[in-house]
């Protein structure tokens, strides 16, 4: 199991680092181009920065949740001890992986209506898939991670109730 984390690892911080790399370069080269030549040769950019923000932005989710980075309320949990306490971070992490499912579930259904309808991102010419299938894997990403960061937080408050 740990080596699966690993190729989780991987793929999250490879995939961000190279979409954010891209993003900069592509932005970088679409500023230099407007101000030196009269018409940018890159009319695609925009569309294709908009593509790999929207996989950064599910990989960043994910890493989130693997990092306990994520945003939650602590004033209800920093209050609690002992069961209650693991109740409600078991809780957490059903809704955070029943949220994931949910988004896997609809982002599968928002990819068939895109092939479906045969849409199509303008500038590119590409299949609206790609950025829609951003929604179901993401969503895959987050429920492991989801799950992994709650039983991990559930050990940590478990066993600092036994050692109590």
């Amino acid at each position: 199991m740990k080596y699966i984390f690993l190729v989780f690892d991987k793929i999250e911080e490879a995939g961000m680092a190279i979409g954010m790399l891209i993003m900069v370069i592509m932005n970088f080269f679409n500023v230099v181009c407007r101000f030196l030549l009269p018409q940018t040769p890159f009319s695609y950019t925009e569309e294709l920065t908009v593509l790999i923000f929207i996989w950064v932005t599910m990989l960043g989710i994910s890493c989130g949740y693997k990092r306990a980075s994520h945003t939650g309320l602590n004033i209800l949990t920093d209050k609690l001890h002992g069961v209650p306490k693991e109740i409600v971070v078991l809780f957490a992490m059903v809704c955070s992986a029943a949220f994931a499912a949910l988004l896997f579930y609809e982002g599968v259904g928002m990819v068939q209506n895109q092939l479906a309808h045969g849409q199509v991102m303008p500038g590119l010419q590409i299949s609206a898939a790609f950025s829609g299938m951003s929604l179901p894997c993401g969503a895959v990403f987050i429920f492991i991670r989801s799950i992994q960061a709650g039983l991990r937080e559930w050990n940590e408050v478990h066993k600092l109730r036994k050692e109590a």
